[in-house]
């Protein structure tokens, strides 16, 4: 049952756009994951640039630093 969660800062999606990224990244976990279409689960939330640090940066990022699969290439 793979759930993807995504955060990421304000741009305005249309519908459409936010069913081909669902799309495609359920693509990739089926593929990856061995999982079936139905298992899984996309979310996107987007997070105002003032409170991206306290709200994703630093309990996600840096918080669960073991866990990351790739690391992002800036700091705050």
């Amino acid at each position: 049952m793979p759930h993807v969660d995504i955060k990421s800062f304000p741009r305005e999606f249309t519908e459409e756009e936010k069913q081909a990224l669902a799309d495609e990244i359920t693509e990739v976990i089926v593929r990856r994951f061995g999982s079936k279409t139905d298992s899984v689960s996309v979310s996107l939330r987007h997070i105002s640039p003032e409170q991206w640090g306290s709200a994703v940066y630093e309990p996600e990022i840096i918080g669960q630093q073991a866990y990351l699969i790739k690391k992002p290439g800036y700091s705050m």
